[in-house]
């Protein structure tokens, strides 16, 4: 078998460690190149070094958002939320904050499950993400009445062609690890022909909603909150 990641993950490196033991082949092809986006004056509601609550979608919200990091250092009571533990361990190299996240579901909705049962009253929001990030956490705290700032600090741009047939195995399973719809997107237009050696390897349901499950054959869940080991054994029960 052979194991492509097309998105970014915190844990290849220790897949790659992984694989080179027992001799599985690995490799990455990243679908999407990140922009950093000028962030000047785009906090509209609440100064960042004031508001309440600070979320951030991803590392790469904490990577691209260095403009405000000092402005963020002298807020420190408020509280930072993020989906999920990796994230996390990049604000705490930054910020004294207290930081919370999802214990096992690394999800949008299971983060506003957590705020949620939040009994402070805590009003203001700055949500720090991606252009093309999901708003599903802004939005519904809008609806739970709280002020909310969006702060995009960077886009995600196709690389046309970063993946062809050639570096496809034909006499083996394929499994293409995903973590983004923007990235299976890309990909789905680099391979456009259906292949039933490919096995597409996504974090939750929501993902593959939309996907043409017969261009691929099979699609399995294997949640984020996963160590590498853990997909290792996994893709192995899978590939019989």
């Amino acid at each position: 078998m052979k194991i492509i990641a097309i998105s970014e993950l915190s844990i290849y490196n220790d897949l790659k460690k992984i694989c080179r033991t027992k001799k599985i082949s690995i490799e990455k092809k990243i679908a999407l190149r990140i922009e950093k986006i000028n962030i000047e004056d785009k906090i509209n509601n609440t100064p960042i070094s004031l508001v309440d609550n600070i979320i951030f979608q991803s590392k790469n919200a904490v990577k691209y958002s260095n403009a405000i990091h000092e402005d963020i250092a002298k807020n420190p009571k408020a509280k930072i939320y993020c989906i999920g533990k990796y994230t996390k361990l990049e604000v705490k190299k930054l910020f004294k904050n207290k930081v919370i996240h999802p214990e096992k579901d690394y999800s949008s909705e299971e983060l506003m499950r957590l705020i949620k049962r939040e009994k402070e009253e805590n009003d203001s929001y700055v949500v720090i993400k991606g252009e093309d990030g999901r708003s599903y956490i802004g939005d519904n705290l809008i609806k739970l009445g709280k002020v909310v700032d969006e702060l995009n600090v960077y886009r995600r741009e196709e690389i046309a062609g970063f993946i062809n047939n050639s570096d496809l195995s034909d006499n083996e399973n394929n499994y293409v690890l995903v973590s983004s719809k923007t990235a299976l997107n890309v990909f789905n237009k680099c391979i456009k022909d259906a292949h039933k050696n490919i096995i597409l390897v996504v974090p939750n349901q929501r993902l593959i909603e939309e996907v043409k499950r017969n261009l691929f054959g099979d699609i399995i869940i294997i949640t984020n909150n996963n160590a590498a080991e853990d997909y290792i054994k996994k893709i192995q029960e899978h590939n019989g």
